[in-house]
């Protein structure tokens, strides 16, 4: 017997799967003294998401209105991307619509995958164009590189099947990504309940399918980069969303929104991107973190046991690197290990209660293989914003610097704008050996900020923006040589 489409109110309150905020923290080695133990934090899963007004049914009441999210390819930085549980899980999290992406079998199966080829995700060099529905249907998506080790495989699904099971009633921006299937592809729009009231054509603006789109009653969203701002105006009145990239200059984009089309960026992964972009008048965000930025139910503590990334943790190189920029977890130490040439920083977003200030700041810090013969790692921490950028990748916000030198010497230092300032305060601990771990305590309150480490005395220094600090915190690994650093039970305290 064929199943029946799942309503969305339903398919919202089903059992849906999360990710998990919260990790298991291993009690403390035997040869340091502990840390006072930290206070316990309400559990994040009792934490309400925020009011929010109803998701629209219809697409042409989503783009009027002054800001609304859409699951960037099911909110990839989450789940693994195009796949039924990315779908599912990113409308759970409060996405008004989900982006899918559209690749045809050489078969002609639609089926929902982003690139081309198969090597990112399926791990299997192959255009998809030359492969059949029977090929990829025995294949699975693998963003373990990307999402954490024990982060599940998922089945690749056909177009026909998601749409299927997410209702007549889920907004949906839908792209043909190999440009050769306009048709199948909308006569397959055509054949759903509502369609012109549930999808969005989408497409790269200087292409000519939206003309088929058009004839055939649907919205469309042109997206298109800085070199195609001369022909601005023939977008605008081609398109009913006009979509820039969120690293396009802030003049650039106040000339889009300018226009009188509804604007929507891409990809919006920050709270800064997302104040930024309301303030230029964007009103859509293409999100890939709709886990963090739209759900945002903060934990107290990491979640490195789980072996997956928690939403709002994200490796600050991501812009450049890619899914490569990502560290890699060690669930049985429950730790997380950066091992790059490259000064890094790890954003924990998990942690931060935006509008909220940090009290306290436990981790713990170990080179499990060698110490570095130089360099210092750390964290930066009561950061005012969770911009990536800034001096070694620490982030582009004002805050303070905690640092573990590979001699043995901890400092205290201000950061301005991503830039780190001269030392407020220094000390020394036993230097650091290999497999040692070495637990930090910091405690800020509203004129002071005081840092503790195994073996050391407190270091202290005045805060000089007393009402100035934020939540958030990078961990950083500052050296230009590849030993490995664990970082592993942070945990926060905020007010």
């Amino acid at each position: 017997m064929a199943t029946s489409p799942i309503s969305r109110r339903v398919f919202l309150i089903g059992g849906l799967s999360t990710v998990v905020l919260a990790g298991c923290s291993a009690p403390p080695p035997a040869n340091r003294n502990p840390s006072e133990t930290i206070p316990a934090a309400p559990s994040p899963s009792g934490v309400p998401s925020p009011s929010r007004a109803p998701i629209p049914f219809d697409v042409r009441e989503l783009i009027g209105r002054p800001r609304f999210y859409v699951g960037h390819r099911g909110s990839g930085d989450n789940w693994p991307e195009h796949t039924l549980a990315a779908y599912r899980n990113s409308l759970q999290a409060g996405a008004e619509a989900i982006e899918i992406s559209v690749c045809a079998t050489s078969d002609g199966v639609l089926i929902c995958h982003h690139d081309l080829s198969g090597e990112r995700v399926l791990g299997v060099d192959r255009k998809i164009a030359d492969m059949t529905w029977s090929e990829v249907s025995a294949l699975s998506v693998d963003a373990r590189s990307w999402l954490g080790v024990d982060t599940p495989l998922e089945p690749v699904s056909r177009l026909e099947d998601v749409l299927r099971e997410i209702g007549p009633d889920t907004l949906v921006f839908i792209e043909d990504k190999q440009g050769t299937n306009t048709r199948p592809l909308l006569d397959l729009l055509d054949a759903q309940p509502r369609a012109r009231e549930r999808f969005v054509w989408k497409q790269w603006a200087p292409a000519s399918q939206v003309r088929a789109a058009k004839e055939r009653g649907y919205c469309a969203w042109g997206y298109f980069d800085v070199e195609q701002i001369d022909r601005l105006d023939e977008f605008a009145t081609t398109f009913d969303i006009l979509g820039v990239p969120v690293t396009m200059p802030d003049d650039v984009i106040r000339r889009v929104v300018a226009t009188g089309v509804p604007v929507m960026c891409w990809e919006v992964r920050f709270h800064d991107d997302v104040e930024r972009l309301a303030g230029l008048g964007v009103a859509g965000l293409m999100c890939s973190n709709v886990g963090y930025l739209v759900d945002g139910r903060p934990a107290d503590r990491d979640a490195f046991a789980t072996g997956r990334r928690a939403p709002g943790d994200l490796p600050t190189a991501i812009a450049t690197l890619g899914w490569s920029s990502q560290p890699s977890f060690v669930p049985d130490r429950a730790a997380l290990r950066i091992q790059r040439m490259d000064p890094t920083s790890y954003l924990m977003g998990s942690l931060a209660v935006p509008g909220a200030q940090l009290s306290r700041l436990d981790m713990t810090i170990v080179w499990p293989d060698a110490v570095p013969p130089r360099g210092a790692v750390g964290a930066v921490f009561a950061l005012t914003g969770d911009a990536p950028g800034g001096q070694g990748g620490r982030g582009d916000a004002d805050g303070y610097q905690f640092s573990l030198h590979a001699d043995g010497t901890i400092a205290l230092a201000r950061c301005e704008r991503g830039v780190t300032g001269s030392d407020l305060a220094t000390g020394t601990v036993d230097a650091p050996t290999a497999g040692d771990p070495v637990r930090i305590r910091i405690d800020v309150s509203d004129d002071r900020v005081r840092a503790t480490a195994d073996g050391g005395e407190p270091i202290e220094a005045e805060l000089a923006e007393p009402d100035g600090r934020g939540p958030w915190i990078r961990l950083f690994k500052d050296y230009a040589s590849n030993e490995a650093v664990e970082f592993s039970q942070v945990r926060v305290v905020s007010s």
